[in-house]
């Protein structure tokens, strides 16, 4: 924690200005106390954490949690100081009496209240619900801030493929239709952000990564602008590199032979898995699925083929009935878009002619480039 009371209850916030020495002396001559539970706490002027404030006893308070890391109470000191220069108000730490919650920071602008909190340790999805929750309660807008997830080399801008665990997918906020993940990393001062991310399988995703330093941060925070049509081409690039070594492997990795229902539905298709058209495996939805794109698609087709429908047929019922009969976790509304799809390229079954760039060019106009 950064906030404490001193004997003459007067707040002390260590903003990172403060001379280590003087910091001593402080500490030799005073004593602090929890603003919350008001048991005492100590001042730790240490090597390697910034200097801040502990209970003496641990988890002795219900209102703070103990064993903050070195890089969040660094994480947090860095957005306290960037919203004083940009002369936002700003409280550190502040409790919220109402929810019994304290988020990192608490900041107003033109009389609107946003809670960030920065999030560095696991944090459980209902948990984050809850937090959540109770801030749109309190008509504050939440905005959580990930730490920058590791990665083998620097991040650099640009259009690339990413991986995302499932907690840190949790983090990923959506505004008109495109996904968005806000991260920031304290030891390279460096703002991170992986917009219009497309899940393509498993933890991975397409993202346009654009790094922004915090001295030149502002707020409301970064707005990305539309893609542009070769930033389009270059997610078609890499969606086709990554459709193709599914389907390449796809074979070698099914325990299930025979009874794997994609591969069944290759058989009775009479197609190789390589040889897929291009309109199977499409992306429709900026939310990952349980399953890949280009299986829930093919046995949608397959699903329609031995119901004696052409690709064009849609109705709540059929998804429901496709749904139900294998057992797969896809939205109607995935389908529904799908077949409009399908329907906007001519395309009858599995069989018909097609043309990648009248694809491409559809999808470009219809999901990557919308904002």
């Amino acid at each position: 924690m950064l906030t404490a009371l001193d004997s003459s209850n007067k707040l002390i916030l260590l903003s990172g200005n403060e001379d280590k020495n003087g910091l001593s002396r402080l500490r030799e001559k005073e004593q602090f106390f929890c603003p919350q539970c008001q048991k005492a706490v100590h001042l730790k002027i240490g090597q390697v954490m910034i200097p801040h404030f502990a209970h003496r006893k641990k988890g002795s308070c219900q209102y703070f949690s103990e064993g903050e890391t070195a890089t969040h109470l660094l994480g947090k000191r860095h957005l306290y100081e960037m919203f004083q220069r940009l002369q936002i108000e700003a409280k550190l730490e502040p409790y919220l009496k109402s929810l019994m919650q304290r988020p990192d920071l608490l900041i107003k602008v033109e009389e609107q209240q946003y809670a960030i909190e920065f999030q560095y340790s696991t944090i459980s999805k209902p948990q984050m619900v809850k937090r959540t929750t109770g801030y749109h309660k309190e008509k504050m807008i939440p905005l959580w801030i990930l730490h920058t997830p590791m990665a083998k080399n620097p991040h650099k801008d640009g259009i690339q493929q990413i991986r995302l665990s499932p907690f840190k997918q949790q983090f990923i906020t959506y505004s008109n239709q495109h996904a968005h993940l806000i991260t920031y990393n304290p030891t390279l001062k460096l703002f991170v952000y992986f917009n219009y991310l497309l899940p393509i399988g498993g933890y991975r995703f397409i993202a346009k990564v654009q790094t922004l330093a915090i001295d030149q941060q502002h707020f409301p925070f970064l707005r990305a602008s539309a893609l542009t049509k070769n930033e389009c081409l270059k997610y078609w690039q890499l969606w086709k590199r990554e459709r193709e070594r599914v389907l390449r492997g796809r074979l070698h990795i099914s325990k299930r032979g025979v009874k794997d229902p994609f591969l069944r539905a290759c058989y009775y298709l009479r197609v190789i898995p390589e040889k897929l058209p291009l309109f199977v495996g499409i992306p429709i939805n900026k939310k990952p699925h349980s399953i890949e794109a280009v299986e829930w698609q093919l046995l949608w087709l397959y699903f329609l083929y031995t119901q004696h429908q052409n690709c064009m047929a849609y109705s709540p019922k059929l998804a429901k009935d496709f749904t139900d009969s294998h057992g797969i976790c896809v939205d109607t509304e995935s389908i529904r878009f799908y077949s409009e799809i399908l329907n906007h390229l001519d395309i009858e079954d599995i069989f018909s002619h097609y043309e990648e760039e009248k694809i491409f060019h559809y999808i470009y106009s219809q999901f990557l480039a919308k904002t």
